[in-house]
Parts: structure tokens; C-alpha cells; sequence
């Protein structure tokens, strides 16, 4: 049976993460932290008592969120950038690999993927009707709010026109994608996003 692309990059985390103990960047107490979060994430997900498994599930929620936050002690994280001043006016800036927000996210993709296979019937995909994707509003919508943001930060003096390239715009992107990104948008969209959703549809 083919097995998704995610079951091969949580088995690469599991690697990364005795790669890391060995290197020093977590200790052995955040490794048998790994070991037990990994272990909630498959009970939290293959329990059969509908009861356990949503206290599994609010323990592993919680748990990743401790993870995305720092608050588990072991970790080490690798320094990128410390304390650099990109320009005379600006404030130091620090920028970690951070290694348990990184798998925080991983995990809650996968916990939030497989929930939603689980509980939802497989599409019936009409392949002989055309399939059309709108763009423009996304896009508009996108572009709209980023330069209203743009402008009223200008306007109430929040940030100047400065334009500049630091040395490391390539590791920031990177880590900001992968690491940091990954976290954040799961948790919103795998959790408070439909919870929403859920709660508008009810008062609707």
C-alpha cells in the first residue's frame, strides 16, 4: 500500500531528532520527551474509546503547543543569527533553527491529515466535467490587505521606507517556511480555523 509523503517526513524527524541528540542540540531529557510525544501522537489518533481519545487528542494539542512555544527544556536550538543590527536604526535581531517547533508542526499536520481522512467520505470526482479555479478574488484579497497594512504602519509611523538585503535572506526564508510557518498555520487552520467555523455555522 502506497503510504503518504508525510509518514516518510515524520520518519525523517524521527532520525533528525537521534541525529541531534548525538550532536548536542537536545539533551536526553528532550529526547524521551520525543520518544513519549510520539507515542501520544499514535494514541491520540488509534485509541478506539471515542472518550480517551479526545483526552489523548487535548494532551497532544496542548502538548505540541508547549513544543511551538519553547517551554519544554532539552532543547538546544541552533543560533543562525545573533543579536545583528541589519541596519544603525534597527533592533538586534536573533533567528534560531528551532528544532520543537519544527516537529510540533510536522506532528500537528499529520494529527490534523489524518483526522480529516478519517472523518470525511472520500469526493467523487466527476472527471468529465471541466474543473475551473478562481484566483483573482484570493489574490486581490491578499494584495489589498497587505498594502493597506503597508500604509497604515507608514502613516502611524511604525516602520520606515528602508529597503536593504541581509547576508542570510535565504536562511530566514528557510527557516521561516519550514520551521516557524509550519506550526503556526497548523494549529489555526487545523484547530481554531474550523472550531470557527463550526461556531458561525451554528449562530448563522
Amino acid at each position: 500500500m502506497r503510504q503518504p509523503l508525510w509518514h516518510y517526513l515524520i520518519a525523517l524527524s524521527v532520525i533528525s531528532v537521534i541525529s541531534a541528540y548525538f550532536q548536542g542540540y537536545i539533551n536526553l531529557y528532550a529526547l524521551l520527551f520525543t520518544g513519549l510525544y510520539i507515542a501520544l501522537y499514535h494514541f491520540a489518533l488509534h485509541t478506539k474509546r471515542a472518550i480517551i481519545r479526545t483526552i489523548l487528542s487535548a494532551v497532544f494539542i496542548i502538548t505540541s503547543l508547549a513544543l511551538a512555544l519553547h517551554w519544554v527544556p532539552g532543547f538546544n536550538n541552533l543560533p543562525i543569527v545573533i543579536n545583528e543590527r541589519i541596519t544603525s536604526d534597527a533592533i538586534a535581531f536573533t533567528l534560531y533553527a528551532n528544532f520543537d517547533k519544527a516537529m510540533a508542526g510536522l506532528f500537528l499536520c499529520a494529527y490534523f491529515y489524518s483526522n480529516l481522512n478519517s472523518s470525511k467520505k472520500p469526493l467523487k470526482i466527476d472527471h468529465k466535467k471541466p474543473v475551473s479555479l478562481d484566483f483573482k478574488q484570493p489574490i486581490l484579497i491578499i494584495i489589498t490587505t497587505v498594502f493597506t497594512a503597508l500604509i497604515a504602519a507608514l502613516t502611524l509611523g511604525l516602520v520606515s521606507f528602508n529597503p536593504k538585503v541581509p547576508d542570510f535572506w535565504l536562511t530566514f526564508i528557510a527557516i521561516n517556511l519550514l520551521f516557524t510557518c509550519v506550526a503556526e498555520e497548523a494549529l489555526f487552520r487545523g484547530l481554531l480555523q474550523p472550531s470557527l467555523a463550526k461556531l458561525l455555522h451554528q449562530l448563522a
